[in-house]
């Protein structure tokens, strides 16, 4: 409210004025006498701060934290406002402290004033989400909030809110430009996991935009330092592996491979790092991993059953295909759950590259590989009309046109039923009967 510098009431005694005041008990009433004129101002101000101070609701510490006012914050805290009072006055969230207010609306200059008080508390969390002070700011994207809590050493910054999440958790979340900012105090934790198991590190490799590389670099450091246990190496190679650091998953290997399992199963419906890494194209990794004797190139998802071989040849991945058939050690004929080869499901997706990989070469795949329902790989070409690759099934060595299903159907009669004309006349050719 503006203050008059002169009126009729400017001459009259300050003990008068004081008087008065005693008898305003409400504090808008007092407020408004305060702000008469310059006289009341420098009289009743310090009066009005103690009386909001001891009030049932006090108010300007508050007001202070969410407004960036500090001016108003130093007379509250003169006055012996509670630095730990809390207030549910902001909608999203409840039980806020001064501090809290001052992060979560950015108010920078009064949460530095704030911090200076040694009762002041950066840790204490509201009701609601029991998130702390730092969490709130970098959600919200306030990074000078978040770099002075990070400065004070009294910050906790590995609490966790009610879903467990840390800040750099919500950081990887929400806010990933702040993931370098966290990282580089010394002092946050990346191996903290929330109630679903997830650490920074897991939730940024599902995530685009998340800085995975300067995770894996804190964890990794976290090794050199000492942190080798099996369970920590273990996490950090799954995470390199998966995201395609091929370095930093040949370091490990080399130095404490015993640790390492490329086939423990991840989150991911029970595969492991090399059948995660071959499904996502990690070229280097995958021929890296190839090559270490420990790692099973045959490893089968829990539900489906599909090998690495099965989901490159399904997805039309040509190069982790021609990796995966120069190693011995792969089975060409393992079929998933429904009893398809990789070659039936490559012929089925009209991949023709991969099928001619798998019909040539030192090693051939069955071109007579029958699934549950008795169908071959030409059957399913037949019958999707896919006549690029029924000419290259023809040409394979071994190759029996006339195999007939569960229902005693061949690949001719599916072609002639779905009007697949091409697929028709060039089996009727390879069989000879023109007819």
């Amino acid at each position: 409210m503006h203050r008059h510098t002169q009126g009729p009431l400017s001459t009259l005694p300050k003990e008068l004025y004081l008087a008065i005041s005693d008898f305003l008990l409400s504090s808008s009433d007092l407020n408004a006498l305060t702000c008469t004129n310059t006289t009341t101002y420098s009289l009743l101000n310090s009066t009005l701060y103690k009386r909001d101070v001891t009030s049932p609701n006090p108010k300007s510490l508050f007001w202070a934290s969410t407004t960036d006012t500090p001016s108003t914050a130093l007379k509250s805290l003169a006055a012996g406002f509670d630095i730990q009072l809390r207030t549910d006055t902001d909608p999203r969230i409840k039980g806020c402290t001064p501090i809290m207010l001052a992060a979560l609306h950015n108010s920078i200059a009064v949460l530095k004033l704030l911090l200076l008080n040694d009762e002041a508390n950066p840790n204490t969390r509201d009701r609601k989400w029991i998130r702390p002070p730092l969490s709130w700011a970098v959600k919200e994207g306030h990074s000078a909030i978040v770099q002075t809590l990070l400065n004070d050493d009294r910050t906790d910054v590995n609490l966790q809110d009610k879903t467990g999440d840390t800040a750099l958790m919500i950081a990887v979340n929400h806010q990933p430009k702040m993931t370098t900012m966290l990282l580089c105090n010394g002092r946050v934790d990346p191996r903290v996991p929330n109630r679903q198991g997830w650490t920074p590190l897991s939730r940024a490799a599902r995530e685009a935009d998340g800085d995975v590389g300067l995770l894996l670099a804190k964890h990794l450091r976290l090794i050199l330092d000492g942190d080798n246990g099996a369970v920590h190496c273990q996490h950090v190679f799954f995470y390199a592996a998966i995201m395609g650091h091929v370095d930093i998953v040949r370091y490990l290997v080399q130095y404490f491979g015993e640790k390492l399992d490329p086939n423990a199963e991840g989150q991911q419906y029970g595969r492991g790092a090399f059948s995660i890494a071959a499904s996502a194209e990690r070229v280097d990794v995958v021929r890296f991993l190839l090559g270490w004797e420990v790692t099973d190139p045959n490893l089968q998802t829990h539900w489906k059953r599909q090998t690495p071989l099965f989901v490159a040849a399904e997805n039309g991945h040509e190069e982790i295909v021609d990796l995966l058939l120069g190693c011995d050690r792969v089975g060409l004929e393992i079929a998933d759950m429904h009893g398809t080869t990789p070659l039936g499901v490559a012929t089925e997706r009209n991949h023709e590259g991969i099928v001619r990989r798998l019909l040539t070469g030192s090693r051939r795949a069955d071109p007579n590989a029958r699934d549950e329902y008795g169908q071959t790989p030409l059957f399913n070409a037949a019958f999707y009309g896919h006549i690029g690759v029924v000419e290259l099934l023809l040409e394979a060595h071994g190759i029996d046109p006339q195999l007939k299903d569960t229902d005693g159907k061949t690949p001719l009669d599916v072609a002639s039923e779905n009007g697949n004309q091409q697929v028709v006349e060039a089996l009727q050719r390879y069989i000879g009967n023109p007819s």
